[in-house]
């Protein structure tokens, strides 16, 4: 029998297309959902804010390794937590006597305290730690990628149907070394650039959003380069593209999309190729040199 894992799975196709893989790499894999978060059907699920019931979920399962995978907002519970509502709720279910429920919120006081800077890396950073204070493991980052390597950007020109322009090339390769700098800094992982100038840097409201706000500045025609950390860690964060993002791609008029060739994931990754060479939007990978 093979490694045994679980996925802890947000939104999204992403931890499906993982389970696949897994599954034909000889993984014996369970998949867990967070009630009013993950938007599929997975083996078990959780409540959300469920830490005590999720923990009691992998010790029934003899402790597998964890995956993360899907959308998750970190801060969403914090942002639940301090809302007032919440501390009603909290206070009816202490004086019913839901005990799960007081547990968890004490966790949640934890992970809040450990998180270093309320990042959302940090804040994830705060659960693995708690998760692995408590005997649990995580499966390795590198794993992670090595195990999803097929939904990974491989190097060239990944849309070949598609000309790209000698200087919108020339402009990625040269703005890819700055997005991984800036990437490295823990600013952000995307950028959107227009006639060799910087428009719009990824903060903390994610890829899509930066590339609406890269529209709202200079309008159509610019490019988008998606990055990854040096040094990724994979439990924490998989930089994603997807039909969501595609979405955008074409509805802004964008001319290319560069990405981190063995770092960057292509969620659904044919249709994801397929419908950008319609689009005639080229979708180059780039391998960082060290």
């Amino acid at each position: 029998m093979g490694k045994e894992i679980v996925i802890l799975c947000g939104q999204g196709s992403l931890p499906l297309e993982f389970k696949n893989l897994a599954v034909e790499n000889g993984y014996k894999v369970s998949t867990v959902g967070v009630k009013g978060i993950t938007n599929f059907r997975t083996d078990f699920q959780i409540p959300f804010l469920g830490f005590i019931e999720f923990e009691n979920l992998l010790r029934k399962l003899k402790n597998p390794q964890i995956v993360m995978l899907g959308k998750f907002n970190p801060r969403l519970p914090f942002l639940v937590y301090s809302s007032f509502f919440f501390y009603l709720k909290r206070r009816l279910f202490s004086f019913l006597g839901k005990h799960n429920l007081e547990k968890n919120f004490h966790i949640l006081e934890t992970l809040r305290r450990n998180a270093k800077n309320g990042q959302p890396e940090e804040l994830i950073k705060s659960f693995i730690q708690y998760m692995e204070s408590k005997g649990f493991k995580f499966l390795p980052s590198e794993e992670i990628r090595t195990i999803s390597k097929p939904l990974l950007a491989e190097e060239g020109f990944l849309t070949p149907q598609v000309k790209i322009d000698k200087d919108l090339l020339e402009e990625g390769q040269n703005f890819f070394s700055y997005a991984k700098r800036i990437a490295d800094m823990d600013i952000g992982q995307t950028l959107v650039v227009k006639n060799s100038t910087v428009v719009a840097v990824e903060g903390l409201e994610g890829t899509n959003k930066t590339i609406e706000r890269g529209y709202k500045l200079v309008g159509k025609g610019f490019s988008v380069i998606k990055v990854a950390r040096t040094r990724q860690d994979f439990r924490i964060d998989v930089p994603t593209v997807g039909l969501e993002t595609l979405k955008l791609l074409k509805k802004f008029g964008v001319k290319a999309l560069f990405l981190e060739a063995g770092k960057v994931y292509i969620s659904r990754k044919k249709k994801f190729l397929e419908e950008a060479q319609k689009a005639n939007i080229a979708v180059v990978g780039i391998k960082a040199t060290s």
